[in-house]
């Protein structure tokens, strides 16, 4: 773990009356790079057509060429696939979903827990066989994609291509029960 990773959460107002649920680590999780290129049937279908590109360049007499052209161009996308999974970093605590997103311009979000309403992981046939998902949470909270229009709005955070994404989602779910209790905050959608 990069150490610039490690986040100190410090509250700006004084929350006494907030109880805190003890014991409970912080889990961080963010997208891999590594799991993209050799993980899912998207990284395979790249590397399936570069090498794809290099043959038919091969056969035409000009594969240093086409090879050149081909790491450049892939190693860009690669570069800055990377950068972006490394400087995206989620982490959950006893009472918020952190987001810390960005490259050239910086944004940090957090969504309390008790506001989540549905965590969904979607596999494909690939990521079935190397436990590596895409994490899907639905909250009641004005951060995030629009995911439902009026009269009940809803965002969408999408997380992809994250290792042990069933693991994740449980604890996940688990935190948001267990803070829903605490406070008694019950979900209710009219409509």
């Amino acid at each position: 773990m990069d150490p610039h990773d490690i986040i100190e959460h410090r509250p700006v107002e004084n929350r006494t009356t907030v109880r805190r649920m003890d014991g409970l680590p912080r889990i961080e999780f963010r997208s891999s790079t590594f799991a993209f290129l050799f993980q899912s049937g998207t990284g395979w279908i790249l590397l399936a057509f570069a090498l794809a590109i290099v043959a038919g360049g091969s056969y035409a007499g000009y594969w240093w060429q086409t090879s050149a052209v081909l790491a450049v161009v892939l190693g860009v996308y690669i570069a800055w696939t990377h950068i972006e999974n490394r400087t995206s970093l989620f982490w959950i605590d006893d009472q918020r979903l952190f987001m810390r997103r960005g490259i050239l311009m910086r944004s940090e979000e957090e969504i309390e827990l008790y506001r989540i309403k549905d965590v969904k992981v979607s596999f494909s046939i690939i990521q079935q066989m190397f436990d590596n998902g895409t994490i899907q949470i639905s909250s009641s909270d004005s951060s995030g994609r629009l995911a439902s229009a009026a009269p009940h709005p809803r965002t969408m955070i999408e997380v992809t291509n994250v290792r042990d994404a069933r693991a994740i989602r449980a604890e996940l779910r688990d935190r948001v029960e267990a803070i829903r209790q605490r406070r008694g905050v019950r979900e209710l959608d009219i409509g």
